[in-house]
């Protein structure tokens, strides 16, 4: 059997974190078994889906490097289809025409909560039935054998019995189709063979399978991921910060990185590592090594993970994608200075603020005449060599050493009681402020310490 697995997005929006994860697990599956991933547009809210975030959900897809086989298909394409198989449905005896009006199901469902039954659909159009052209929908007719029971490839056994639904429409009577109906034509046409999910599309499970029975087609393997919490452990929501891929790419995540985080919320690597590349997750990948268990986005763990792709990073090829954040010629020499503080593009221009902002701190005046004094006679340090050369001149010239010594050099040159590595950073300031006009030079700072 040829693995098919589809991610099918409503387009309402950008893409959801919840929904990124869930596209990919369906794709590590995909090329894990050399299988088809494909993508189907789920449009048929016609209030809600746009063409505009159709647009912005394949551009998250394709920002997480989430390559597709087949597709987009297009729900709203495809209304002739769905029509034909209703027709089907209605000639098969499974399925007849509902001409009750909107008010008198709403009377109905009032007076079932009033009597404390399940607010079913009871019945009237299925022992009158009628075949005229009147306004009407197309409703679903649950048989005396409708209950269902799946094996859930992550959840295990689950049952529904058959008194947990009542009748259920499948066309509306304005002739678009409703959700479960077009989930199933869709999955059949394309031959899907394993159905990966969020958890929320388990209570419509019981309602497909029966649509598959009453055509006679093979009912597909189903696996129904968790959902992803906040810390406070309530749904993942806009009140615990960022949730869209699109917002999580504007705050200087790498894709890769976001992968790798996403991947491991509700499954774990078999030798247990944290960070890896798409080969070799998608040759671990295993349906049953994915939790049942709601999964908590911890943003500290992703900031640290983005970090670890940041520092593997070269300066160069970090470059262009700092320059969306921060931008000066001698960028490629400052990303290398501080880059292992950094764990997201955006913190760059934060980390390299001591470069372009100069205030001079109080640094005592005898030490600072002699640090100038060092400058103008043997210049900025320019590497390493030179820089431990100065350093062993300056402890003759004050008596100083350790810490007594280099947090007023620190201080004095960079403003900052704390930073990168002095031996990186003064040959970064002789640099910058020979290319940069912004940039104060080692020795103006300094001499601004003792004016």
């Amino acid at each position: 059997m040829s693995v098919r697995v589809r991610f099918a997005p409503s387009p309402t929006g950008h893409l959801h974190v919840g929904g990124a994860r869930t596209a990919i697990f369906n794709w590590l599956f995909a090329r894990h078994h050399d299988g088809t991933f494909i993508i189907r547009v789920e449009d048929t809210d016609q209030a809600r889906s746009t063409l505009e975030s159709e647009a912005m959900v394949l551009d998250d897809l394709r920002w997480l490097g989430l390559a597709w086989d087949e597709g987009p298909y297009r729900q709203s394409e495809r209304l002739d289809f769905y029509a034909r198989l209703s027709r089907e449905l209605l000639e098969r005896g499974v399925a007849y025409r509902c001409y009750c009006s909107e008010e008198e199901l709403e009377q109905k469902r009032k007076q079932a909560e009033i009597d404390g039954r399940p607010p079913h659909y009871d019945l009237k159009c299925w022992f009158n039935r009628r075949d005229d052209d009147a306004p009407h929908a197309i409703r679903f007719h649950v048989p005396d054998d409708g209950d269902v029971t799946i094996n859930d490839l992550i959840r295990g056994e689950i049952t529904w019995r058959k008194e947990s639904l009542g009748d259920f429409i499948l066309i509306r009577s304005g002739g678009f189709p409703i959700y479960n109906f077009c989930v199933v034509a869709d999955d059949h046409d394309m031959r899907i063979t394993h159905v990966i999910r969020a958890e929320e599309h388990l209570t419509n499970t019981h309602r497909q399978v029966l649509i598959y029975r009453a055509m006679g087609w093979d009912v597909p393997e189903f696996a129904h991921v968790s959902l992803i919490l906040g810390q406070d452990r309530s749904k993942l929501s806009k009140r615990h910060g960022a949730t869209s891929v699109n917002a999580y790419a504007d705050e200087g995540y790498l894709p890769d990185a976001m992968f790798n985080y996403l991947t491991l919320l509700g499954w774990s690597s078999p030798d247990a590592k944290e960070v890896f590349s798409r080969d070799e997750a998608i040759a671990s990948f295993s349906l049953d090594r994915v939790n049942s268990a709601p999964a908590v986005f911890d943003s500290q763990k992703l900031d640290w993970l983005n970090g670890q792709y940041i520092h593997a990073m070269s300066a160069s090829d970090l470059v262009p994608l700092v320059r969306k954040f921060f931008d000066a010629p001698w960028l490629e020499e400052g990303i290398d200075v501080v880059k292992t503080s950094v764990h997201r593009l955006t913190q760059f221009s934060d980390a390299l603020k001591f470069v372009v902002e100069y205030t001079p701190p109080s640094v005592d005046r005898e030490f600072a005449t002699k640090l100038a004094d060092e400058l103008r006679t043997n210049g900025t340090p320019t590497d390493a060599d030179t820089y431990h050369a100065m350093v062993e001149r300056l402890k003759a010239a004050t008596g100083l050493k350790g810490k007594a010594l280099f947090m007023p050099l620190r201080l004095a040159i960079t403003g900052l009681d704390h930073g990168p590595e002095l031996v990186r950073s003064i040959p970064l300031l002789r640099h910058a402020s020979e290319v940069d006009s912004r940039v104060l030079s080692p020795l103006s700072r300094v001499e601004r310490c003792i004016a």
